[in-house]
């Protein structure tokens, strides 16, 4: 089986093309434009830190202190505040991890419902959201798992590797073995960070078009995928390296763009909503670039015929009568 990259992408583009740069209405950019953002609130979702701001005060600590006093949370708010540091610092956690998962249902939500607009060349938003609630909750749950279990390895790897480079820092003896032992955790996660990436790269791709085709949930929609996965890994591997190609050939374009305007089309990028509608006819070729490489694979991969026309409305999963 001869499985194209261009070729998908070039059918992608046609689509994006047809719907907004054919004499669309300024109303289809804007609601269009919404569950596009809906969708790409998943992107936000992750909880994550500056590790290199970490690493960097962590190098310039004099860990051959006895005194681990310095070492306490309260010196982030001054000795004096105590309980309540403390106290606030758990707040702001809280705060943050409920603002993660809500981004996470609303991604989750929004996904189907611009997939829909995709797949019928339209744009609606509350239709689809209460037809698709089913799938999108299935993947709002498994998103939420997956984060659980991607935060648990990092934990994983990284306290033991805080351990090890203090040990080393603090023990002459122990220095050469910490090195090691931090470089193969290092190692070690990197590997599973691009696991991680590619399941979730892979779910977005071909796990939520099976859904939406099918009506299924997402555990469902992967044992279906996962055989043609698992059957075409090099393949599978080489379309989400292709999918890094272009995302680093969109972001030059938008660096050029930058450049060119003196920072004001950076800045306009990035008001939220707003530039995601600019940058629609973008995210629409990508939205419609997975299953159009998914179909090379048969007609039972399909969300829309070969001639490129909007399957019938009744496509897809329905309300119940």
């Amino acid at each position: 089986m001869i499985v194209g990259y261009a070729a998908p992408l070039h059918r992608a583009w046609a689509r994006a093309r047809g719907m907004l740069l054919t004499g669309a209405s300024l109303e289809t950019w804007f609601v269009l434009g919404f569950t596009a953002w809906l969708a790409r609130l998943w992107d936000n979702a992750g909880l994550g830190g500056s590790w290199d701001r970490d690493l960097v005060t962590i190098k310039d600590r004099d860990w051959r202190l006895t005194n681990l006093d310095e070492l306490r949370l309260f010196d982030f708010f001054g000795h004096e505040l105590g309980g309540l540091g403390l106290g606030i610092l758990a707040g702001l956690g809280v705060l943050a991890l409920l603002l993660a998962v809500l981004l996470t249902w609303l991604s989750s939500r929004g996904e189907f419902c611009f997939l829909d607009n995709v797949v019928h060349r339209r744009a609606r938003v509350s239709e689809p959201w209460r037809r698709f609630a089913k799938q999108g909750d299935s993947l709002f749950l498994w998103r939420l798992a997956f984060q659980v279990v991607a935060g648990a390895f990092a934990l994983a790897l990284i306290l033991p590797g805080l351990l090890l480079v203090i040990g080393a820092a603090t023990t002459e003896s122990l220095r050469g073995l910490g090195i090691a032992g931090a470089v193969l955790l290092a190692m070690l996660g990197i590997v599973l960070a691009v696991a991680a990436a590619l399941i979730s790269f892979w779910t977005d791709q071909f796990v939520v078009p099976v859904m939406y085709r099918d009506g299924s949930g997402v555990q469902a929609a992967w044992r279906r995928t996962l055989p043609l996965v698992r059957e075409h890994v090099d393949q599978a591997v080489l379309f989400a390296l292709f999918w890094l190609l272009l995302t680093l050939v969109v972001g030059a374009a938008i660096a050029a763009l930058g450049l060119l305007t003196c920072c004001v089309g950076w800045l306009v990028l990035a008001i939220p909503y707003l530039g995601t509608v600019i940058l629609l006819p973008v995210y629409v070729t990508a939205r419609a670039l997975g299953p159009e490489f998914l179909a090379q694979y048969g007609e039972e991969w399909r969300l829309w015929p070969r001639d490129g026309q909007s399957p019938p409305d009744g496509a897809g999963p329905q309300p119940p009568a």
